[in-house]
């Protein structure tokens, strides 16, 4: 098996643990929901509405809540279906302790037909709840629609139109205040229905779009408790996005092109667009480019800025690209967003006009505006390995890369992540060999081992010789 092969089965591994994981995660919380739902005190559930209720049934809500309550399922059976027959409105109880009964009763049920029967009732049981009690404030019909989806995907796991609705409806209501297997599900949901049918794909897109924000958001919450159980799931359905296929920027292109040109107009679409290419980095898409510049024309902002220059750098034209760009820093709402864009205007002298002095210039301005970054540091230090013929000794112009090494070591020093560290140690050791000699140094008056030296020309930067 080649490397490449064993790397991705090592990925298509992860990827099902951490579902797996994710999944059980939510099953639990999904689990607590049901078995524990959001009940009032006892003397509220078994008191009935301002409608008129018969002592009878008044009886079976006490009784069979009182036997719920200490999961005695067997005996608040029939008292429970004497009351959900006869008086479904009287009380939230027969609902709320009712859902936990037939949960009971289809765990233990070994025949499929008769299990089958009592999951039909499961879901009926819902749409009554939703039919007397779909405005409760603790229980809304959105809740309940996303608790229905659920069940049903526990116990008919491969019926996936029957509760996507539900979880559509329960999601784009509930919102931020969704739990997090509901978003968890609708995703998965969508995307077997993608898999079913590629007309899908966009509303699939939709949909992951729509969950990925509220699950993002939760997850930077910090008053939240399970902020870190949004941020798993978050992951895991990012890797799922991805792995469906749907990401691939042709297959993107040939959703949103036409969409691009119908709704020229139309600012959120194009920058929502702009944003989701930019994500998934189709950045040199004709309909990246297109959706960028229709929303520039409307409203610039910093993101339709830096689609515009990445249109222009993609097509040849550096200048306007680093017009754009600057633009871009102008319009962003942060300091490190502005900072990104400075540093690909470094990026553009550096690389297309060979400009060391102006690449180092807006280097240190995306420094100045985001100090946390290595990557303008380490491009500063290749500035500086580069530069040739400082010097008209030999070992003076070797103390470049004395000047070099130190902007890897702060490149370590401000982001010190496993990739920077790696990047930089090589880049440490390939530029120590060029060091000026022992000998080179004891024959150079300038230069001292240990002693501070100012490195001349267009760096002007203090060193210590080494």
């Amino acid at each position: 098996m080649s490397m490449n092969s064993k790397n991705l089965l090592i990925l298509v591994f992860s990827v099902l643990a951490t579902l797996s994981c994710v999944a059980q995660k939510s099953k639990r919380s999904a689990n607590k929901e049901a078995s524990t739902p959001p009940v009032a005190t006892e003397a509220q559930e078994a008191q009935a509405t301002d409608l008129e209720v018969s002592e009878t049934c008044l009886v079976n809500i006490s009784l069979f809540a009182e036997s719920a309550k200490y999961k005695n399922y067997a005996d608040a059976l029939a008292p429970w279906k004497a009351a959900y027959a006869e008086c479904p409105q009287a009380s939230r109880a027969i609902y709320t302790y009712g859902s936990r009964i037939l949960v009971w009763q289809i765990d233990k049920e070994k025949n499929h037909a008769v299990k089958d029967e009592l999951v039909t009732k499961l879901m009926n049981l819902y749409d009554d709840q939703i039919k007397y009690f779909g405005n409760d404030e603790k229980q809304p019909r959105a809740y309940l629609l996303g608790m229905k989806a659920y069940y049903s995907l526990l116990y008919r796991p491969t019926d996936y139109k029957t509760p996507y609705p539900w979880l559509e409806e329960s999601v784009k209501t509930l919102g931020l205040d969704a739990q997090p297997s509901f978003l968890q599900q609708f995703v998965v949901v969508s995307s077997e229905l993608y898999k079913a049918d590629a007309k899908h794909a966009e509303k699939f897109i939709q949909d992951y779009l729509l969950a990925n924000e509220i699950l993002e958001t939760n997850a930077a919450n910090e008053q939240l408790k399970t902020a870190s159980l949004f941020g798993d799931i978050d992951t895991a359905l990012d890797m799922l996005f991805v792995q469906s296929g749907v990401a691939d920027c042709g297959k993107l292109d040939d959703i949103y092109a036409p969409q691009v040109q119908t709704r020229q107009k139309d600012y959120d679409f194009l920058t929502n667009t702009v944003r989701f290419y930019k994500r998934l980095g189709c950045t040199t898409s004709d309909v990246f480019f297109n959706a960028a510049q229709y929303a520039h024309n409307i409203k610039p902002s910093a993101e339709s800025a830096n689609g515009c220059a990445e249109m222009a750098y993609t097509k040849g034209d550096f200048i306007q690209a680093i017009e754009y760009y600057k633009e871009a820093v102008s319009l962003a709402t942060s300091n490190v967003e502005a900072a990104d864009y400075l540093y690909k205007i470094a990026i553009v002298y550096n690389a297309k006009f060979d400009n060391s002095i102006k690449s180092r210039e807006y280097a240190r301005l995306s420094i100045d505006r985001d100090p946390n970054k290595a990557a303008p540091y380490i491009l500063i230090g290749m500035l500086y390995a580069n530069t040739r013929g400082m010097y008209d000794s030999a070992p003076l112009n070797k103390s470049v890369y004395w000047v070099a090494v130190d902007k890897f070591k702060k490149a370590q020093q401000v982001e010190p992540t496993e990739d920077v560290i790696n990047k930089t140690n090589e880049l440490i050791r390939t530029y120590s060999r060029y060091f000026p000699t022992t000998e080179e140094i004891f024959f150079e008056p300038d230069l001292e081992a240990g002693k501070s030296f100012f490195v001349g020309g267009w760096i002007g930067e203090s060193t210590i010789c080494r």
